[in-house]
């Protein structure tokens, strides 16, 4: 369930990029701030600072990871990737459609049964065609 933002070009990984880099694209410090802070009345939404997962295994992304719980206990993944050629400007410019997207995203989550969440965790989230 990612929004990306934009492909960037390649960019060393340093934890010089976590913050503004020298050339004026925006860190990862900054899009987690921009993100927290414009998604900050859907309280669902849980920001995962430090998490490293990448499924996508492209390295020109910022990405951004933000949890949704259900009382059932299932949870769901969900991510934000922005390319690290992005600067601070084009990424707030773009900020109120990504977090429309992040919030549409936790909404369609929290609007499934926990039925529908428990045969996701164990592996049989396939509905059946009417």
């Amino acid at each position: 369930m990612g929004i990306e933002l934009d492909k960037g070009l390649p960019e060393e990984s340093s934890a010089a990029t976590a913050r503004s880099s020298n050339n004026g694209e925006a860190g990862l410090e900054e899009i987690q701030n921009l993100l927290r802070e414009a998604v900050a009345d859907e309280p669902a939404l849980t920001i995962l600072k430090g998490f490293k997962l990448d499924f996508s295994a492209n390295k020109d992304f910022h990405k951004v990871f933000f949890s949704v719980r259900c009382e059932c206990g299932t949870a769901a993944l969900l991510s934000v990737e922005v390319a690290r050629s992005k600067t601070l400007p084009q990424v707030s410019e773009a900020l109120p459609e990504l977090a429309r997207r992040l919030k549409a995203k936790s909404r369609q989550f929290a609007g499934m049964s926990c039925d529908m969440h428990t045969r996701m965790r164990i592996g049989g989230a396939t509905q059946a065609a009417p």
